[in-house]
């Protein structure tokens, strides 16, 4: 369990568990409601589930959080991306420096 954050986070506060604390809360279901909306949440940390029903502004908040995180984890995919193609490029050029392969390692064969 983590220590209790000094500062609220920021948006609606819906994506940070109520009982672990994590920033791993996701919607599992979503009602709209005519006044609002009933919402189904899951932490992926701790998987604890809570029921809440919101106002419009909130889901809008909740959902802009949601869409904060997933930009991070799409950043750190394409980091993580990104670093393995340029180790397949180095570890390419070494073999090429080596003379392990040539092109006919590449001929198409029937």
């Amino acid at each position: 369990m983590g220590w209790p954050r000094e500062t609220p986070p920021p948006g609606s506060g819906l994506h940070q568990c109520a009982y672990c604390h994590d920033d791993y809360v996701v919607p599992v279901w979503v009602e709209d409601l005519e006044d609002g909306w009933d919402l189904l949440l899951r932490c992926g940390q701790c998987e604890t589930y809570r029921a809440v029903v919101v106002n419009d502004d909130t889901a809008h908040a909740y959902e802009r959080d949601l869409e904060r995180g997933a930009a991070q984890i799409r950043a750190a995919a394409e980091a993580l991306d990104t670093a393995r193609m340029n180790l397949q490029v180095a570890a390419f050029i070494v073999a090429l420096e080596r003379d392990l392969i040539d092109a006919g390692d590449f001929a198409v064969r029937s």
